[in-house]
């Protein structure tokens, strides 16, 4: 067989498979992305034994590679633009989510604070007024006195669930004020762990509204979390004002199991999915979101800490 056919069919073969491979590489397929790395280096070792034998037939081989980087290079930019575009999207509907969810928050903050607590309150008054009438009656008053606890633990789990709920205080008692409000209502509402804040705050530092709010929601989710995963006996909250740098540095410590013992939810997603959002609230307001083990040398009892700093530049 004639050495130059032979030649140029695998030269032909070698064609089809590059334009096939390149093909599926823009497609997505990730074997045909490396695979085109794979074709330039195999180019980048061949050129010098090309370039050695013969200038004018190597010229071919230097054009390949040429463009074969070429098109790799650009390949890989448009793979990460994908990705950037993907993030960003993510990150929308993120945004949005947190939007509605807030939204939703206040909904039920309003209408437990202006529909059902009302009636929580009438009920307990009409109660009061039914006392005299069934004094004489053991039983009935026994039945009384039991509906009349039942009601004030109702109103007052209401009222925790509207502390709980409602942000826009930060606005009316400032930021300092509105998170030692929040640990004061997890130390009452929760028997353990033990609760820490220190912070070297003024009552009302001027920080903008909406960043205020959202490190507020990041330290009530760390706190939360901690109390809900970790199972620490102690979680410490650090809040300190860098006048030089005009920032506020947030540490929530905990002395928990730490994130790879805690449980999953009964639809399998780790426990710690609700970080992504932490993460991303703290991009929003221009910080980032570290979270490693507390205590790395214990084993049993890592700890978690959580660290992100934001503006106090309005």
């Amino acid at each position: 067989m004639d050495e130059s056919f032979v030649f140029l069919t695998i030269c032909v073969f070698l064609l089809v498979a590059f334009v096939v491979n390149l093909i599926l590489a823009f497609r997505g397929n990730l074997t045909a992305k490396y695979f085109l790395w794979t074709w330039a280096a195999f180019l980048v070792v061949l050129l010098p034994f090309t370039i050695k034998s013969n200038i004018i037939s190597s010229l071919p081989a230097v054009l390949a590679l040429v463009f074969l980087l070429y098109v790799s290079i650009l390949e890989n930019i448009q793979s990460n633009v994908q990705t950037d575009v993907s993030h960003e999207e993510t990150r929308r509907v993120l945004a949005e989510l947190n939007r509605r969810i807030d939204e939703e928050r206040r909904m039920i903050s309003r209408r437990l604070h202006d529909d059902v607590n009302p009636n929580l309150v009438l009920c307990k008054n009409e109660l009061n007024r039914l006392a005299p009438y069934v004094q004489d009656n053991p039983e009935a008053s026994k039945i009384l006195t039991s509906i009349q606890e039942l009601l004030a633990d109702a109103y007052s789990q209401t009222r925790n669930i509207i502390k709980s709920a409602r942000i826009e205080m930060i606005d009316s008692i400032g930021f300092t004020v509105a998170i030692e409000s929040l640990i004061s209502h997890y130390t009452n509402f929760f028997d353990k762990p033990e609760i820490v804040l220190e912070h070297n705050l003024p009552k009302r530092p001027e920080i903008n509204e909406e960043v205020a709010i959202t490190a507020y929601k990041i330290i009530r989710e760390s706190i939360y979390n901690a109390i809900k995963h970790s199972n620490a006996k102690q979680i410490s909250v650090s809040m300190k004002l860098n006048e030089r740098k005009r920032l506020i540095e947030v540490m929530i410590t905990d002395d928990g199991v730490g994130l790879k013992s805690r449980a999953k939810t009964p639809a399998g997603i780790p426990a710690g999915i609700g970080l992504i959002d932490m993460r991303e609230r703290a991009r929003a307001i221009g910080g980032n979101l570290n979270i490693q083990p507390a205590f790395p040398d214990n084993a049993q009892h890592p700890g978690t800490r959580v660290t992100f700093s934001f503006s106090t530049r309005s």
